[in-house]
């Protein structure tokens, strides 16, 4: 289940949501697609958010580290996801269940400023999709279910901003394989960012750097331990900074997590809205 945590190493203090990202376990026909780090630092101009762009294919341990992660909702509101994001398809050579395509196409339909009514039809749309998805394959080649991370699938993560405050939307997916498969979205879980926030393989990071001072005393790091961050004076360029040290960083430090040294960044503009800045 994914948590807020205040997570204390090396002097440091940011706040994380929480996903773990262990792979589940596929058949040679489905294999899971998966591995992000989002930082998601609120600055003076708005709210800016960095993801890397490694999608990982857990089953052949192959990669890429060019898929865009950043979507934009409307010009005050953009998504990411983490954990299992899609299915290859082996036999095919395609995705067959793509998260990002899915959510991005509901909401260029649907306005996330319904609130219950665009939360209603989006966990309505992925549990159909994802139904659809079984229906055309025997149980045999279904994805099973990750036990050890309360049979999570995939986390969607909505960032916006309003009257010049900064929100998170946190829409997890749950899954359990059965014959007739349990699919369990609660609804979103909803708070203000009002100091960095890590998601995806943010437990990996702060373990490292709880295990490494050395790395946790960077300067570029200190800034925005929770303690001294200071938002008044965190500009985009600041916080676009701060990623690029967390991205290069896991990618070389905690090769496990799969997180890629390229990532992309978008900034939530209080004055003029969605634009990316990388």
């Amino acid at each position: 289940m994914l948590k807020n945590l205040t997570i204390l190493s090396a002097n440091l203090v940011f706040t994380m949501l929480f996903v773990c990202e262990v792979c589940v376990g596929q058949s040679v026909k489905t294999q899971a697609l998966s591995g992000t780090l989002v930082v998601a630092v609120p600055v003076k101009e708005g709210l800016v958010v960095c993801s890397d762009k490694r999608l990982f294919n857990s089953d052949a341990g192959t990669f890429t580290d060019n898929f865009v992660k950043i979507h934009r909702v409307n010009g005050n509101a953009l998504f990411v996801a983490t954990n299992t994001v899609g299915f290859f398809d082996k036999r095919t050579g395609t995705i067959a269940f793509d998260a990002f395509e899915i959510t991005a196409k509901y909401v260029a339909k649907h306005d996330l400023a319904a609130g219950k009514q665009f939360w209603d039809g989006l966990k309505k749309e992925i549990r159909d999709r994802l139904r659809e998805y079984f229906a055309k394959r025997k149980f045999a080649d279904w994805p099973e279910s990750d036990r050890a991370n309360n049979n999570l699938l995939f986390n969607l993560v909505f960032y916006s901003i309003k009257e010049n405050r900064a929100w998170s939307h946190s829409l997890k997916v749950f899954y359990e394989k059965a014959r007739t498969p349990v699919i369990f979205i609660p609804d979103p879980i909803r708070e203000e960012v009002k100091s960095p926030k890590l998601s995806g393989k943010g437990r990996e990071v702060m373990t490292y750097l709880a295990r490494n001072p050395a790395a946790a005393n960077d300067p570029t790091i200190q800034r925005f331990d929770e303690s001294r961050f200071d938002l008044q004076n965190t500009t985009a360029s600041d916080a676009v900074e701060f990623a690029r040290k967390l991205f290069q960083l896991t990618s070389t430090a905690v090769p496990k997590a799969q997180v890629s040294p390229t990532f992309d960044c978008a900034l939530l503009d209080h004055a003029t809205g969605y634009r990316s800045i990388t």
